[in-house]
């Protein structure tokens, strides 16, 4: 009867211990938010446009930013918060001088380096991101000019 119990007593507690080591990561809101706009006021050589926005566990919204005359683009590079464990799904479209629209989706991890979403040196009258984390955090996007 004592080993029953003890079996009892030990199941439900094993459970509770395993559920807390396969939770999802966390993120500290404030340090991100610091982080972005540490990131959001650098300067970036040769940027066409910078996007940046708050993402979470669904979209982020779309951010788009047009050019007054046609940029040829290189490529993009996505950068986010939340450490090793996170990463984010990134959509960049291009809107082309053509009227035609490439988009590419790339994971990135959210390890605040920039991560090179390449495109085939495009020319381009807008350019927008959005993207999706399994947490809460911001995810930056620096459309990067060929040349």
């Amino acid at each position: 009867m004592r080993s029953l119990r003890a079996r009892m007593i030990a199941l439900p507690a094993l459970a509770l211990l395993l559920s807390g080591c396969s939770g999802t990561p966390t993120v500290d809101a404030d340090a991100a938010a610091t982080w972005f706009a540490t990131v959001d006021d650098e300067p970036v050589a040769d940027a066409a446009a910078v996007v940046g926005m708050r993402v979470g566990p669904g979209s982020s919204g779309d951010v788009r930013a047009e050019f007054h005359d046609p940029v040829r683009i290189a490529g993009a590079d996505a950068r986010c918060y939340g450490g090793d464990d996170v990463t984010a799904d990134v959509t960049v479209n291009l809107m082309t001088a053509d009227g035609g629209q490439i988009t590419v989706t790339q994971e990135v991890v959210c390890d605040t380096e920039p991560h090179r979403i390449p495109f085939a040196d495009v020319s381009t009258r807008a350019v927008s991101a959005s993207g999706t984390a399994p947490v809460s955090t911001y995810l930056h996007v620096t459309a990067v000019a060929d040349g």
